[in-house]
């Protein structure tokens, strides 16, 4: 199976309090999207999934209101055929504050904050 590609609209960069919407895509066929967060391993699984051309299908993940827990690394995975893709690359959310911004440390453990 393809590797599925992840992206976040509007971008990867969200003021504290805004939106953002990842959007994975893969082959036509696909049964399941996963949004998966490296930190916790916390995923998220849609079945909504639409047809975007004739070789893409995709899903959507929206998170309404965006705070300092949402940082980190995020990833796609999807179910067709019966089994699961490799996972995608790995795209960053970074939370911008009013005086700091929220990614991760180099550890990649905790969200820490870090003066503008």
């Amino acid at each position: 199976l393809p590797r599925p590609s992840i992206s976040a609209e509007p971008g990867t960069v969200i003021p504290l309090g805004s939106h953002v919407t990842f959007v994975c895509r893969g082959p036509v066929g696909v049964q399941t999207f996963r949004l998966e967060r490296e930190r916790n391993y916390l995923y998220s699984d849609t079945e909504d999934v639409s047809q975007t051309s004739p070789s893409e299908s995709e899903a959507r993940f929206r998170i309404d209101s965006v705070n300092a827990g949402n940082a980190g690394l995020f990833r796609c995975i999807y179910y067709k055929s019966r089994k699961w893709s490799e996972q995608s690359d790995y795209l960053e959310l970074v939370v911008k504050g009013e005086d700091v911004t929220w990614a991760l440390s180099q550890s990649q453990d905790d969200p820490r904050a870090c003066p503008q």
